[in-house]
């Protein structure tokens, strides 16, 4: 497979995860939408069926209120009491202490109150004295209450219509011997057996006397949330209406009374959402008076008490405990200072007065995030919210994150595993493929070891059958048989075969194998790049540099008059070696990137060819090369030539940036800093003025051929100055490295050649 099938190849499932990744998002932003405006319109249809059963319950309650009210027996044996009191002492039944208009009003309300549903009743006057009670409140007539919702019976009264009174704590107080003495209730309201004791009020009604529902005041004052709530707490709710005259006067109140459990909570569960929605009600101080769906985790959060029968109904206030509860449980010192927080966003906003909903989470009264729906009822004094856990209601898009999560997990992961699999196998196939080459013949060429590798290839140490010389044999290995480059391989060779010059690399054959390998063999040089002694010994003097530039251009001067540039003159492929007893000799190596120019051509600098894409290194690309990709000509090689040789002294490349893009642009733009500035101790003059020359930006204003720079070079005054003596001082005291350097095939890591496409950059 070749390289560019083998990345399209492993590119196909990055394309399909961040299709997958592109998609999901967008599928998961309307599937939000949509989610949301539904689950809107959902908390606002659950709370509107709620109030909507509550308000037919209580229109029903009502209207049931009023027609025991209205019962005539009831309004004549009312009469008939209040007729009694106001004539001065009556005869009473010595075993139940009361008159015979009482006692047939008691046995009335009893008969009435069995078959309504109400637990309890009590009749006062308008005045708020006792009339009547059930059966079981043994009341006494005249007995003043002390009431804390006398203003709805008042209002009751005054509007002439049943008033509702929502849930409240009422207490028991245990009597003498701890029996249970009731007084207001029959069985349907009773003290459960937890909870013994004789009732005291506690927002209902309590006498002023010991003897009838007393018990001391201070004990029906309500602890605070979470705390045990004392012996006998009940949950109570009534409902007052007038009993009038024949005449159609207001003679008394009655009280009925009922357990908001029975009804009032259960009338609030007529719709809930999913399965941890609930619908609830709370009065302005905002407390719980209906039930609660999760009375059990509350008592293992310690928001309730674990006694038993406790439950939520007015033991719970609804304040935000500012963390999610069920995953960091609450604290003693917290439950303590519960008071001071403040009330879940919803309620609060009812309490307000204000109606709404959010799909945005917020925390309820357990910490725990959820979106809902509220709204504040003035006509009954309660506010009702419809909520749902948000972790539920948005389900849905959790499971959609899952599924996209999954998808591109998966897709990375094949790309992984793929990557993974090309990369041994590429390992493989390479270890393959040189073991196959080590043991076979290239022709007359027997490959010993591998030397060097880049980009155009790899290249071997071989040895020639008959002649038993070391050759170097640069070779493409199979898997990197990109139709490109094998194109360029042979151009490579074909054309330096042509150059002669001592200077340049030599190449001694070249050929195919019978399974496409394509391969040449060239003189085996032992040294270094011009790239590499620059790394490693800094600037070099000026007289060496010199030397150095006469070697090069004299090569490039053949090149030139063959009608060939070379365009990829940098250090990196200026090889220096000791060569036929010659120290100091540099070669010009990697005619990779030549070109040919057509006769006709020159003059214009145009390259000829099919590929006019441009190959070079940014540090040595000329202006022209960088604004126009076909343009080049003798005058290209020579702007590489003076930003090698400003190299050499200076000890770093003319320009640097941190991408191609900053270096073109200071090539295009930017003037060269002089020599004398950065060179210490300064450049002759001659020799800055040509490599200045050299690097001027309009080919025009440089020298305009290598006959010319190399009688400049000459002219210098250092010209002749590194003498062989020199030279062989050097190479003794450095010697020649015992394996020769990658630099061998002309590429190293840090000056690599670019293939830019000028036609897609332009575009």
């Amino acid at each position: 497979m070749t390289l560019t099938r083998k990345r399209a190849f492993l590119g196909m499932p990055l394309a399909a995860a961040l299709v997958v990744s592109l998609v999901g998002w967008w599928s998961h932003g309307v599937l939000r939408r949509t989610l949301e405006a539904r689950l809107q319109g959902e908390l606002q249809t659950v709370l509107n069926a709620n109030v909507a059963a509550l308000d037919i319950w209580v229109s029903s309650q009502s209207r049931l209120a009023q027609v025991l009210a209205d019962d005539p027996e009831l309004r004549q044996a009312t009469a008939a009491v209040l007729a009694e009191a106001g004539t001065g002492p009556a005869q009473r039944d010595r075993r139940s202490g009361r008159s015979a208009p009482e006692l047939e009003l008691q046995r009335v309300i009893d008969e009435r109150l069995k078959p309504s549903g109400f637990g309890a009743a009590l009749l006062l006057s308008t005045n708020l004295q006792v009339v009547a009670g059930s059966q079981r409140t043994r009341t006494r007539m005249g007995e003043v209450f002390e009431y804390e919702h006398a203003s709805r019976v008042r209002e009751a009264l005054t509007q002439g219509r049943p008033v509702m009174i929502t849930p409240f704590k009422a207490g028991f107080a245990r009597g003498p011997r701890g029996r249970v003495n009731p007084r207001l209730y029959d069985s349907g309201v009773s003290a459960p057996p937890q909870f013994p004791g004789e009732f005291r009020g506690g927002g209902g009604p309590r006498t002023n006397r010991n003897r009838g529902l007393g018990g001391d005041p201070a004990a029906n004052r309500l602890g605070p949330v979470g705390a045990r709530p004392p012996d006998g707490d009940l949950n109570l709710m009534e409902w007052v209406v007038p009993v009038t005259s024949k005449e159609g006067v207001n003679q008394a109140a009655l009280i009925l009374v009922q357990r908001p459990e029975e009804e009032f909570t259960r009338v609030l569960s007529v719709a809930r959402p999913g399965e941890t929605g609930e619908t609830f009600a709370f009065d302005p101080a905002g407390r719980l008076i209906s039930g609660s769906r999760f009375d059990d985790q509350l008592k293992q959060l310690g928001l309730l008490t674990n006694a038993p029968g406790v439950s939520s109904p007015l033991n719970l206030e609804l304040k935000d405990p500012g963390r999610d509860l069920t995953e960091v449980p609450l604290a003693e010192s917290a439950s303590a200072a519960r008071d001071k927080l403040p009330l879940m966003g919803m309620v609060a906003q009812a309490v307000a007065g204000e109606s709404g909903s959010t799909v945005t989470p917020v925390r309820d009264y357990r910490g725990v995030p959820v979106v809902g729906a509220w709204r504040w009822l003035p006509e009954h004094e309660f506010g009702v919210v419809t909520k749902i856990d948000a972790a539920e209601a948005f389900r849905p898009l959790r499971v959609l994150r899952w599924i996209i999560f999954t998808l591109v997990g998966l897709l990375g992961l094949a790309t992984l595993v793929m990557l993974v699999s090309s990369y041994r196998n590429s390992v493989l196939k390479r270890r393959f493929n040189e073991a196959q080459l080590k043991a076979r013949q290239l022709g007359q060429y027997t490959l010993l070891e591998r030397i060097g590798e880049g980009a155009m290839g790899v290249v071997y140490r071989a040895d020639h059958a008959l002649l038993r010389r070391d050759t170097a044999v640069k070779l493409l290995l199979p898997n990197r048989a990109d139709s490109d480059l094998i194109h360029q391989f042979e151009r490579e060779v074909q054309l330096t075969c042509r150059l002669t010059h001592p200077n340049t690399i030599q190449i001694y054959d070249y050929g195919r194998t019978d399974d496409g390998i394509f391969y040449y063999a060239m003189e085996l040089l032992r040294g270094m790049t011009l790239y590499e002694l620059i790394e490693r010994h800094g600037p070099q003097p000026e007289e060496r540099v010199i030397h150095f530039l006469i070697q090069v251009c004299e090569s490039l001067r053949e090149a030139h008059r063959s009608g060939l540039i070379h365009r990829d003159i940098k250090p990196a492929n200026l090889f220096l070696c000791e060569r036929g007893g010659v120290p100091d000799t540099v070669k010009v190596l990697d005619f990779g990137l030549v070109r040919r120019l057509v006769e006709g051509a020159v003059r214009e600098g145009r390259v000829s060819g099919p590929d006019s894409r441009f190959l070079g290194t940014p540090d040595y690309m000329a202006p022209e090369t960088i604004r126009e990709p076909g343009f080049g000509d003798a005058r290209t090689d020579i702007y590489a030539v003076g930003a090698v040789g400003y190299e050499l002294l200076a000890g770093e490349p003319v320009f640097s940036g941190e991408t191609p893009k900053e270096v073109f642009d200071q090539q295009e733009r930017i003037v060269p800093e002089p020599l004398s500035r950065r060179v210490p101790g300064g450049v002759s003059p001659a020799l800055e003025a040509l490599i200045l020359r050299c690097l001027e930006k309009d080919p025009e204003q440089r020298p305009q051929s290598m006959t010319e720079v190399l009688v400049a070079l000459r002219n210098c005054p250092l010209a002749t100055a590194w003498t062989l003596e020199r030279r062989v001082a050097w190479w003794t005291r450095y010697g020649v490295p015992e394996h020769p350097p990658e630099s061998t095939v002309g590429v190293t890591v840090s000056q690599k050649t670019l293939k830019i496409d000028f036609a897609a950059r332009e575009g």
